[in-house]
């Protein structure tokens, strides 16, 4: 869990050097539970792709708006950080917990559904 919280974190906050970029070079993914649909997203900065909703392949964008890292069942916010958005803007509430305990917390728009 700590190590896809490391990739979420290091997308939000490191440019990309687009200049030198390998294309071959893909994108690890990891798994986030939205509601009652499961879906596997890409860790690249800014928007990401959604590689599968609910285990069909998807052509949708993740737009992460903000997330949240806590431990010891909520008691300790280990990172946190949000993006403005405005009051038009739905976003999505997601949620990934890999270790008793822990848990990862994300805001999201998905856009489009399909």
């Amino acid at each position: 869990m700590k190590l896809a919280l490391a990739a979420i974190v290091a997308a939000l906050l490191i440019p990309v050097a687009a200049a030198n970029a390998d294309p071959t070079n893909h994108f690890a993914t990891f798994t986030l539970t939205c509601g009652e649909h499961t879906l596997v997203i890409t860790d690249k900065p800014g928007s990401s792709a959604v590689v599968t909703f609910d285990g069909q392949s998807s052509t949708s964008v993740s737009i992460l708006k903000g997330i949240r890292f806590t431990e010891n069942y909520g008691q300790d916010v280990v990172f946190e950080s949000y993006k403005p958005f405005v009051e038009h803007q739905t976003t999505t509430y997601c949620s990934s917990s890999q270790a008793p305990g822990e848990l990862l917390e994300a805001w999201t728009i998905l856009t489009p559904r399909g």
